[in-house]
């Protein structure tokens, strides 16, 4: 009901103590100063009701439908969403805004041109919504009436993760490129290096003709099986508190074509694993509004152990797994995962920033409180870096605030970093 009541608090009681000094001094004592102080209070809030009832009924029949002029956001940019609204030039004293309810954390600023308000939004974080619900007010200059209502802009959008300095990420290619490997499930795509007994059907130029010739029997040579790691690249990204980071340098390595030519992509909250670049962008979007969804302790049911079981079947598969660079519940599930898996995996690391803590002086730590800081310690990096090393898991952290990249063996680089 207080959208729909144009009179706000403010409004309510500057109209009662305007009446209270008319009536009661104004006409009682007849104080002709509080007489028109009262007349100016009661006009006052009668023009700015009236003014934003006009207005109001004004611009709702003219953004009856509002509708987005793009459906992909990146988080960290403002982007003009091509949405606009009339001005209310004409309407001295009179102002209208509005907000993003659904999704949250957006910001939303107004642009003014020509005559009209432009959108403007800012996203904090990554996520696919089936729809925007905007909140619009029009209120006055002095905060005496207001009205509000909400409209819905159905139609899927999508928010992908801000990439920061990841502009390229050279360190992934090597671990996602790599030399055929024999093995008795792959694709004859190696050497012809096997030799059986020639059947009907066989090409006569792979026949053993000198054998032939010496045992008079006819035998073939065959390619061996072997499987191409460069085109069985498959990754996953884990999701958890302070993700942003890894879900940006996925979103590079697929952008830039780091996976090699044949990949597959899957994520929390993604079913089936995604072959295609925009299918890919899509599921990174999406896992960013499934956090805090699974099986009650944070982690979605299934997930990477799930993903990897399904790509075991392939062989000797290379899985690398983007990650925050946080310890967590992942962790353990995400080695668990590893061991079971009979191909390789390497991880990818997030993170926004390396914070190098010293000791701090006492009287420091009782007179002055630190301030927060973003991203992770390098105790708590180098500690992750020796876990996964000591599991065998090639291990890399990237740094979305700089930039730079750097493994478990040059981990004595984290100082440098911070």
């Amino acid at each position: 009901m207080a959208d729909t009541v144009p009179l706000t608090w403010r409004g309510f009681f500057v109209a009662a103590f305007a009446s209270l000094a008319l009536w009661r001094f104004g006409y009682g004592t007849l104080d002709l100063l509080l007489f028109v102080i009262g007349i100016c209070g009661l006009v006052l809030v009668t023009l700015a009701v009236v003014a934003v009832i006009w207005a109001a009924i004004y611009l709702r029949r003219r953004i009856e439908r509002p509708v987005l002029g793009t459906r992909r956001l990146e988080a960290g940019s403002p982007i003009r969403t091509g949405f606009k609204v009339p001005g209310l030039s004409g309407i001295p004293l009179v102002k209208i805004g509005w907000r993003w309810l659904e999704p949250g954390g957006t910001e939303c600023r107004t642009v003014p041109r020509n005559r009209a308000l432009l959108e403007e939004v800012v996203a904090r974080k990554r996520g696919q919504v089936s729809g925007v619900r905007r909140r619009f007010r029009v209120g006055d200059a002095f905060g005496l009436a207001a009205i509000a209502w909400e409209r819905d802009d159905p139609g899927p959008l999508t928010i992908l993760p801000d990439v920061g300095r990841l502009k390229n990420m050279p360190v992934v290619q090597p671990m996602a490129a790599a030399e055929g490997l024999p093995h008795p499930m792959g694709a004859p795509e190696g050497d012809r290096m096997e030799i059986r007994r020639y059947v009907p059907g066989d090409s006569v130029r792979n026949i053993l003709w000198k054998t032939f010739a010496r045992t008079r029997q006819l035998n073939v040579r065959i390619p061996e099986k072997s499987i191409d790691r460069a085109r069985k690249t498959v990754a996953y990204l884990l999701t958890g508190p302070e993700d942003e980071a890894a879900a940006a340098a996925a979103r590079v390595a697929l952008e830039n074509e780091m996976l090699g030519m044949s990949w597959l992509f899957g994520a929390d909250g993604t079913a089936e694993p995604a072959d295609s670049l925009d299918a890919a962008l899509q599921a990174i979007a999406r896992s960013g509004s499934y956090r805090g969804n699974g099986n009650g302790n944070g982690r979605p049911a299934g997930g990477l152990a799930s993903f990897l079981g399904r790509e075991s079947v392939y062989g000797q598969t290379h899985c690398i797994v983007f990650a925050p660079a946080h310890s967590g519940d992942w962790t353990t599930e995400a080695l668990a995962a590893a061991r079971n898996f009979s191909g390789a995996v390497s991880f990818v690391l997030g993170t926004d920033g390396v914070v190098q803590r010293g000791a701090s002086p006492l009287w420091r730590r009782v007179l002055f409180v630190d301030p927060p800081t973003r991203g992770v310690t390098t105790d708590e990096l180098s500690e992750l870096l020796r876990v996964f090393s000591g599991a065998g898991c090639p291990a890399v952290v990237v740094d979305r605030a700089s930039g730079r990249a750097f493994g478990h063996h040059r981990e004595q680089g984290l100082g440098a970093m911070a």
